[in-house]
């Protein structure tokens, strides 16, 4: 569809100003307008099925724990811990399981699924995105990623239009934030046991790394400049804020995990800010 948009720009463009080369700015400009336009759309007020996202992310999940061999125990608790992340209640609880284990056989059907979701959300690239995002946190859940996953993950960008760059975006940035908030348990472990040394060992072991880590949370390089730090936050925020998502459609179930990825959003933030000396 972004391939029409930009069709159809270009030749607007070049008949309204009489230029040819304007075609060409068009072709650059549609897509842009495209995804604009897409973000805009009104969310329908009754999806098709309200409990797809929730069925197709623990099915995938399912699906992601089989692709590296044998479903162990450890994969089972990782999932049932995301569970508790979400704070699900017995109902929806169940439907997780069922949708867990669905994603384990072998024939499982992961284009025709994630094309399901899609068709629900397309207007909605912010649920998408999210969706990517809590997917790649679970998978992160046991502190990697192998290649059968990232395979996965391919085939999810493939089928929501994302380009394969953009999903590497989102896979360094999930795995800053899950070295980034090992980092922060640490500290808080060592505060609560050691509340008189905490500032000197905050600082020693505020490493180079850690900051580092921090700048990956929010997408940028540690070399940009102070405005580029805060327009990627707020970018950021605005995109993870839970009315916001509510309102395009995301799952109240889902808004947990959502809110617990703007938290490491705000505290990779506030290092980076206290590192820089800024306000």
């Amino acid at each position: 569809m972004s391939f029409i948009w930009a069709i159809v720009t270009g030749i607007v463009f070049s008949y309204f100003f009489k230029n040819s080369l304007m075609f060409f700015v068009g072709l650059f400009v549609g897509p842009m307008l495209y995804r604009f336009f897409n973000n805009m759309a009104p969310v329908r007020d009754n999806p098709a099925n309200p409990t797809l996202y929730l069925t197709v992310a623990f099915e995938v999940l399912g699906h992601l724990s089989k692709a590296k061999g044998q479903v162990t125990v450890d994969d089972i608790r990782l999932a049932s811990h995301y569970m508790d992340q979400l704070q699900l209640d017995a109902e929806k609880r169940k439907l997780a399981q069922d949708s867990f284990n669905r994603g384990k056989v072998t024939n499982y059907p992961l284009r025709k699924r994630l094309n399901e979701i899609y068709n629900q959300y397309r207007y909605r690239r912010k649920v998408l995105m999210v969706f990517c995002e809590q997917l790649i946190q679970a998978a992160m859940s046991d502190g990697y990623l192998d290649e059968k996953e990232k395979q996965i993950l391919n085939i999810v960008a493939e089928e929501f239009h994302i380009p394969k760059a953009q999903m590497a975006i989102y896979i360094q940035m999930i795995m800053a934030s899950y070295q980034f908030q090992r980092q922060q348990y640490s500290n808080q472990n060592y505060q609560s046991q050691h509340k008189g040394n905490y500032q000197r060992h905050y600082q020693q072991s505020t490493s180079k790394n850690d900051i580092n880590n921090a700048y990956r949370v929010l997408g940028v390089d540690p070399s940009v400049d102070v405005v580029i730090i805060k327009r990627a936050y707020r970018k950021l925020m605005n995109e993870h804020h839970p009315d916001k998502l509510v309102s395009k459609g995301l799952p109240k179930e889902m808004l947990e995990a959502a809110k617990k990825r703007s938290q490491e959003i705000q505290a990779a933030y506030d290092l980076i800010k206290a590192d820089r000396g800024f306000k």
